[in-house]
């Protein structure tokens, strides 16, 4: 019981700070932007919906990075894996992807934004 009253606390208190979807996420002090966050949804039971996001390194020199997706998709990048991105260059990055499920949206911009951690070293 506690366990549920701590989830819904949790995802009540990331709802209350989620930003539009349209606005553009900052990390690394400003340093990497993310424009975007991009879901392709393939239609069917048999489908699924794969998520990435767009970063823009906003620095003229290379930025190495890790990118942490929490919640329950599959194909997350290992959250040790360091990335990398040329400076001033703009690169998409995947996310993880989930199967199309009954009754369940797939996640789209906030809820995206909410889930993707990047650490910048």
């Amino acid at each position: 019981m506690f366990r549920r009253l701590a989830i819904a606390a949790a995802l009540l208190a990331c709802a209350a700070t989620a930003r539009p979807a349209a606005a553009q996420e900052a990390y690394c002090g400003g340093a990497l932007v993310a424009q975007r966050f991009i879901t392709q949804v393939a239609p069917g039971p048999a489908g699924r919906a794969t998520y990435s996001v767009e970063l823009r390194n906003t620095g003229p020199e290379a930025r190495e990075f890790r990118l942490v997706v929490t919640g329950s998709m599959m194909g997350r990048p290992a959250s040790g894996m360091v990335q990398s991105i040329a400076g001033g260059a703009t690169a998409t990055f995947p996310l993880g992807f989930s199967p199309n499920m009954a009754g369940a949206a797939p996640l789209r911009g906030d809820q995206l934004a909410i889930a993707t951690r990047i650490g910048c070293l």
